[in-house]
C-alpha cells in the first residue's frame, strides 16, 4: 500500500527538478520507463476520481431521497 510520506516524497522529487533532471540522463529506454510511471499514475488518479465519484454521488442520491 501506497504511504502518504512516499507520495509526498514523490510529489517533492516531481517540484525539485529532480525528476526532469533524472528524465534528461537516462538512455530512450529509461525515459521511456519514467514516463510510464507517469502515466501509471494518472490512471491511478483517474480511477481514485471514479470510485471516490460514486461513493459520494450514491452518498448524496440517498439523502436526497430520505428527505
Amino acid at each position: 500500500m501506497l504511504t502518504i510520506k512516499k507520495l509526498q516524497e514523490f510529489k517533492e522529487y516531481l517540484e525539485s527538478g529532480a525528476f526532469i533532471e533524472d528524465f534528461e540522463m537516462r538512455p530512450p529506454d529509461g525515459q521511456a520507463e519514467m514516463l510510464d510511471l507517469l502515466d501509471l499514475l494518472f490512471e491511478i488518479c483517474e480511477k481514485a476520481d471514479e470510485i471516490l465519484s460514486k461513493h459520494f454521488y450514491k452518498q448524496w442520491g440517498e439523502r436526497v431521497f430520505q428527505k
